[in-house]
């Protein structure tokens, strides 16, 4: 067993330099560095000359799930309520209602072709690793509607820092919004998708009753660790840039979502609210807390990565990459609709809400929630990740490719400055 541990520290902590050095090769190719990441945790077994995943699929969720809290609760830190002010409501009914008619876009979509498709092979067909075929049902539908209807700011954000310059201000900060606001109810939506597929909706009003306490619970438990840890950082040695502010913070996130796990709360809710209270808290310096706490922050993210890629082989990929480009598509549709649906009536014209649609990368949340589907009794989990990683992919090479020309579309149709707008950027 000893062994095994130093064995799996040797490939995470390779890995993860790996990792970091391939950002460096990324932004010279012009491609996120995600792609790269997710490439090299796919191929690592492959190069072993390995044919069982190096962790498995428990020990992955696991893992995932440690990693999904540090990001919910980095996304929540850095939602500033005074920079947002300006674009807080567009930014929110996208997170909130945008990601609702995105996943029931997917959702419909995905249910209504599978059982044309019965009769008929208009478009490719769910199949699992022996090559039979599966129908999408309803649970399944909906799981891959909420897996895919969230977006990744740190992805988005580290390719357009290049060319910020390019994009205006309040599309940036639109966009980070709606990124950090957007988790938590994709994560909701999966959950009640898993919990269908179980069989435990038989009481619709139960579980909604069970549900809401959950996350009644995971919120004040969030909110008291957020009081708290305003009282610890609120010290003025905690005010300085490396003064342990970020350390102080890993250590009240992770006593705190422990805490509201065995109080039966939602750990991933009271992650992201701890980070939205202590973030906008006046009594802390959020800033100096968020750049220090960001290296955390990017860590959990590669590992997440690292973990789908150590539990997926090329050959599962392969298998659904017909599907995925289909459903890729259809999630790129559902994006289009509910961004000039939740943009209606907003200052934001035409080109930059397109620009907005086409922005939306998925990440490292789809990934956490596909390994947590596969760890779980449902038949179909077991395809969840290989499915989660080939539509990220055609997310990261499509979107993130071109992603430098959209910006520069986008600021040649920009109309000559006028003194309103360019108060609100």
């Amino acid at each position: 067993m000893e062994q095994e541990t130093y064995n799996y520290m040797i490939v995470f902590g390779g890995l993860l330099l790996l990792s970091l050095l391939l950002e460096g090769i990324a932004e010279k190719l012009k491609l996120p560095g995600m792609l790269l990441i997710l490439i090299l945790g796919l191929l690592f077994p492959d190069f072993l000359g390995d044919s069982q995943p190096l962790i498995s699929l428990n020990q992955a969720q696991e893992i995932s799930s440690i990693g999904l809290v540090v990001i919910l609760f980095y996304g929540g830190i850095t939602s500033r309520w005074i920079v947002m002010r300006k674009v807080i409501w567009s930014g929110l009914r996208m997170a909130t209602l945008g990601c609702l008619i995105t996943a029931g876009t997917v959702t419909a979509l995905i249910y209504g072709l599978s059982h044309l498709n019965l009769h008929s092979h208009l478009q490719p067909v769910f199949t699992d690793l022996k090559g039979s075929r599966i129908v999408a049902d309803l649970p399944l539908s909906l799981f891959i509607g909420a897996m895919l209807c969230s977006t990744d700011a740190t992805a988005v954000l580290a390719l357009l820092r290049p060319i910020a310059n390019k994009i205006p201000g309040r599309i940036l900060t639109l966009i980070e919004c709606e990124s950090g606001f957007n988790d938590p109810v994709a994560v909701l939506l999966a959950s009640l998708a898993l919990a269908l597929a179980k069989g435990q909706l038989e009481d619709p009003l139960m579980v909604l009753r069970d549900v809401g306490l959950e996350f009644l619970v995971g919120a004040v438990v969030g909110w008291a660790g957020a009081l708290l840890g305003a009282r610890i950082l609120c010290r003025d040695h905690y005010s300085k840039q490396g003064a342990g502010g970020e350390a102080v913070s890993m250590a009240l996130l992770m006593v705190t979502t422990a805490s509201a796990f065995h109080l039966g709360g939602s750990p991933l809710l009271c992650a992201y609210v701890m980070g939205c209270v202590l973030g906008n808290s006046s009594k802390v310096d959020a800033e100096v807390i968020a750049r220090d706490f960001s290296v955390f922050n990017r860590a959990s993210e590669f590992v997440v990565l690292i973990c789908l890629g150590l539990v997926v082989f090329p050959a599962h990929v392969w298998v659904v990459k017909g599907y995925a480009l289909m459903v890729f598509l259809i999630t790129m549709a559902g994006r289009l609709a509910m961004t000039f649906i939740t943009l209606h009536r907003s200052p934001f014209n035409a080109p930059e809400k397109l620009f907005s649609t086409f922005v939306g990368l998925r990440g490292a949340v789809p990934i956490a929630i596909a390994l947590h589907a596969a760890a779980s009794p449902v038949a179909w989990g077991a395809l969840m990740p290989a499915f989660a990683l080939a539509v990220v992919l055609y997310g990261l090479v499509f979107q993130g490719y071109f992603l430098p020309a959209a910006a520069d579309l986008l600021a040649w149709s920009q109309p000559p400055a006028n003194p309103e707008l360019a108060a609100e950027s």
